[in-house]
């Protein structure tokens, strides 16, 4: 059970840090939504929105919560005494 916790401790790490790093390393909270069309580029066109995924430091803020807490609890929970090395 600790291996595995920690396992997912070190999962949830990596793999949330690969999500922020390749999804755009926004240094500002998460946007979920941008700007599909400007005045700019389509004149007489109203722009929109579009539903995007952009990561911010909450979104990696959490995973390193989440870590914490999985490693935190692999501490926790412990085998009970007397059974250590039996299979």
């Amino acid at each position: 059970m600790q291996r595995l916790l920690r396992i997912l401790a070190l999962a949830s790490l990596v793999g949330g840090g690969a999500l922020w790093f390749f999804g755009g390393m926004n240094t500002g909270a998460s946007r979920w939504t941008e700007d599909s069309m400007t005045a700019e580029h389509a004149p007489g066109a109203r722009p929109g929105t579009r539903a995007v995924f952009r990561p911010g430091l909450g979104f990696l803020g959490g995973s390193v919560a989440l870590s914490a807490g999985l490693l935190g609890l692999s501490w926790v929970l412990r085998r009970p005494w007397g059974t250590r090395g039996r299979g």
